[in-house]
C-alpha cells in the first residue's frame, strides 16, 4: 500500500533541498562603470590635425554655452555587455563573467560630458538623444565614432576615435581624429578600466580645446 504521507514529506524535503542550493549559488558576475580618472605623464596622443569651416565673427556670448554629447556611435565587437580585451592584433577576447554595468556608449558619453563641462563655463550639458527645445539650446553637438577602446589586461589600452563638433544648423564646425593609448599600470579589470577611462578624458579634455578655439573664434 503507497504511504502517500511518506511520498508528500519526500517531495517537500526534496523542494526545501533544492531551495537551499539555489541560495548557495552566488552569481560571480563582476559589473564595471567608466570612471573619470586623471590621466597619468606616460599617455601617449597622435592627433590628425582637424579642419574647421570659417565662422562669422560676432560678439563673444557672455551666456553659458549649451553642448550635446552624441550620438556616440561604436564598432559591432563593442556593442555587447561583455568586456572585450584584445589577446594579439587580431584577436579579442569576450568576458564571461565581467561586463558592463551600462550601455559603453552611455559611459564613453558620459565621461565626455563631464570632462567637457569641467572645462567650459556651462551648466547645459545634454546626452543624445534630445528632443524639442533642448535640441534648439545647444549651441554645439559633439559626434564620436569609435573605431577601437579596448586593450590587454595587463598591458596597454587604446581608445581610437574620430569626432565632428557640429553648429546650431547641423553644420560642420571642427573634426579630427583622436588615437590615446594609455598604459594600464597593473594585471586585471580594475587597472584596465581604469586606463580606458583615463584615455577618455584625454579625448574629453581635446574635444574641449576645440570648442574653445570655436568659441574665441565668433
Amino acid at each position: 500500500m503507497i504511504n502517500h504521507r511518506a511520498i508528500v514529506r519526500h517531495l517537500f524535503g526534496l523542494a526545501a533541498l533544492m531551495v537551499l542550493v539555489g541560495c548557495s549559488v552566488t552569481d560571480p558576475t563582476q559589473y564595471y562603470s567608466l570612471g573619470q580618472t586623471v590621466p597619468n605623464s606616460s599617455t601617449v596622443r597622435t592627433l590628425e590635425s582637424s579642419g574647421r569651416a570659417p565662422a562669422p565673427r560676432s560678439k563673444p556670448s557672455e551666456t553659458a554655452v549649451g553642448i550635446g554629447i552624441g550620438p556616440v556611435i561604436i564598432p559591432g565587437y563593442l556593442d555587447r555587455t561583455q568586456i572585450v580585451t584584445r589577446t594579439t592584433a587580431d584577436h579579442v577576447h569576450l568576458a564571461t563573467f565581467h561586463r558592463w554595468a551600462e550601455p559603453l556608449e552611455n559611459g564613453i558619453a558620459r565621461i565626455l560630458g563631464e570632462e567637457i563641462g569641467a572645462r567650459i563655463p556651462t551648466e547645459r550639458i545634454v546626452m543624445f538623444p534630445w528632443r524639442g527645445l533642448i535640441g534648439q539650446s545647444l549651441q554645439y553637438q559633439v559626434v564620436l565614432a569609435v573605431v577601437r577602446f579596448d586593450g590587454h589586461l595587463d598591458g596597454d589600452v587604446t581608445l581610437d576615435t574620430r569626432w565632428r563638433i557640429l553648429g546650431k544648423t547641423g553644420n560642420e564646425l571642427a573634426y579630427g581624429r583622436t588615437t590615446v593609448t594609455e598604459p594600464a599600470g597593473g594585471s586585471g579589470y580594475d587597472p584596465m578600466i581604469a586606463a580606458l577611462s583615463r584615455t577618455l578624458v584625454v579625448l574629453g579634455q581635446e574635444i574641449a580645446a576645440e570648442i574653445k578655439t570655436l568659441q574665441g573664434s565668433k
